[in-house]
């Protein structure tokens, strides 16, 4: 340790106010933008998806969504990079990537809020735990998943102390008071959904309950809200994917929810507007870019039955072109799980989409596992990311 790392100091650490039992009043445009965002998600959600196949496209976003919320905490990889792992972990093997491992560890997450979301009347803390404890499972440090924090923490500055940090959250012995006023926020109606997944996100990652892995939890907790609420029933936008490309209104918008007023203040109103505002305008952006990239699977699945002439509706090969979209690197035994179809009718559609060059061998992992990629996937996947980084975007601190 340095001599300033050693020197000790005061410091604030911010305690949050409740949520439950706070209206904030908000101005006519940023109303207007939640309202616009709110009808962007549903007309989302009612998109026709005629050439592919639901599931498909659910998975597809989701993946982009979890790749983008773990790249916001510095781990960043390829599509093709993580499909490969993905794949490799399937059959029994390692990955032999760390980064990749935990990015999977994160698309976990994520499958596993949803399917929380709606498979009881309330969400818990127990769920929330869950959720965590699926992210860490293949971080550095997997004991620290499900574990509410008993120690401060802080972000920025030094790895020492809180000196110098550039925000710490509420003391530890406040968390658990501020937990259960979120989750009881969670799951009441007092706002728009949309309003909710924002406070409840902001709220979240003020409160930092766990010694790692917030941001990622917290962006997970977007989901349970939108889906909970019925504002995102089939497809939840990647609102991380836009989040990462305005970073640093992202920060910033964080730090200025984090008012210095009185709870029911109006300057506690404005800041929460600023906030608003901003997640508005990224979950206006997600749906924007997610309604064109359906399109476009659209188009590459309208390319691939064209390539392939007439194919049997229901049958082994129809059915596994459903599924690519979302599951764009694949195994005859992972293919077969997909479809529901046995190994020896599933091996003989994928020889059959390899001979029409939709899909392509490969090998993957350290045991180097024959797979079978779709090409076309992955390069729109790609593609979705570098749109999103576009210069309509902050892409300074995303990439």
């Amino acid at each position: 340790m340095s001599r300033q790392d050693r020197r000790g100091c005061f410091y604030d650490a911010y305690v949050a106010d409740p949520l439950v039992g706070w209206d904030p009043s908000i101005t006519a445009d940023v109303a207007a933008d939640i309202a616009d965002a709110e009808s962007a998600v549903r007309a989302l959600n009612v998109a026709d998806a005629s050439h592919v196949s639901l599931e498909g496209l659910a998975r597809f976003l989701l993946r982009a969504e979890s790749v983008a919320s773990s790249r916001i905490e510095g781990l960043q990889l390829g599509a093709r990079r993580l499909a490969l792992a993905e794949a490799a972990i399937a059959l029994g093997g390692e990955a032999g990537d760390r980064v990749a491992a935990e990015v999977l560890a994160n698309i976990a997450a994520m499958e596993s809020a949803l399917e929380l979301a709606l498979s009881s009347a309330r969400f818990e803390l127990d769920d929330l735990l869950r959720v965590h404890r699926t992210l860490m499972d293949r971080s550095p440090a997997p004991e620290l998943g499900g574990v509410v924090r008993e120690e401060q923490n802080w972000i920025g500055g030094s790895s020492y102390n809180p000196c110098s940090a550039a925000f710490v959250p509420p003391p530890p012995e406040c968390v658990p008071e501020l937990l259960a006023d979120l989750l009881d926020y969670v799951n009441r109606d007092d706002h728009s959904p949309l309003t909710q997944a924002a406070l409840a996100h902001a709220q979240f990652e003020t409160i930092h309950p766990f010694a790692d892995g917030n941001g990622r939890t917290g962006r997970a907790l977007i989901h349970v809200v939108l889906r909970r609420r019925g504002l995102a029933p089939t497809f939840v936008p990647p609102i991380s994917l836009a989040l990462a490309t305005l970073s640093d209104d992202y920060v910033g918008g964080l730090m200025t929810f984090r008012h210095l007023s009185e709870p029911h203040s109006a300057e506690r109103s404005a800041a929460a507007a600023e906030w608003m505002r901003i997640f508005a305008v990224a979950t206006n952006r997600a749906c924007r870019d997610a309604q064109s990239y359906s399109a476009d699977i659209s188009a590459v699945t309208a390319g691939w039955h064209a390539k392939l002439g007439r194919v049997r509706a229901n049958s082994s090969t129809d059915l596994l072109l459903g599924v690519l979209p979302g599951a764009p690197i694949v195994t005859v035994e992972s293919a077969s799980c997909l479809i529901s179809r046995s190994k020896a009718r599933t091996a003989d559609a994928v020889n059959q989409l390899a001979e029409a060059g939709i899909l392509r061998q490969r090998n993957a992992g350290r045991q180097r596992y024959r797979v079978f990629e779709a090409t076309g996937v992955l390069d729109l996947f790609t593609a979705l990311e570098r749109a999103l980084a576009s210069p309509t975007g902050n892409t300074r601190s995303a990439y």
